[in-house]
């Protein structure tokens, strides 16, 4: 798309593993980021002489901006741990909402189901210590489509 001329929607990727090493396709992310095509965050839980850090902590700390940025058509995309991280994350965004938007819970959660159903917030989980490289090739295809 970006090649095309077209506009893009602004996107973030928050990406949740335990350190360097689970960082799959590090380098094509990092490229797309200085392509202006997507945001990186990344969370690593394990990394050697740093403290935990988990993808819900830096939504938190962007929380205001993430809102805006969904309310204004952008996109959200999530990859780690499904088990905890997914659900810790929709919590946050929920919150985030609910804080940002002066709204109840319940609008809070229908705001979200709406991002899902409109593919504005995509999610790309493995559950335990399983996981595959084709387990995120979701959000990098979603990506390339941008380039």
């Amino acid at each position: 798309m970006k090649q095309r001329g077209l506009p893009l929607s602004e996107a973030h990727l928050f990406f949740g593993c335990r350190n360097d090493s689970d960082f799959i396709y590090r380098q094509e992310l990092e490229q797309y980021e200085r392509e202006g095509i997507v945001k990186l965050h990344t969370a690593f839980s394990r990394a050697d002489g740093k403290p935990k850090t988990y993808v819900q902590h830096l939504m938190k700390g962007n929380s205001e901006q993430l809102i805006h940025m969904l309310m204004n058509k952008g996109k959200l995309y999530v990859c780690g741990d499904g088990s905890q991280m997914a659900p810790a994350v929709e919590e946050t965004l929920k919150q985030a909402y609910q804080e940002v938007q002066g709204a109840t819970m319940q609008q809070a959660k229908d705001w979200l189901i709406q991002l899902q159903a409109e593919g504005r917030y995509v999610q790309d989980v493995w559950a335990g210590h399983k996981r595959t490289v084709e387990s995120s090739q979701l959000i990098y295809q979603n990506l390339k489509m941008k380039e």
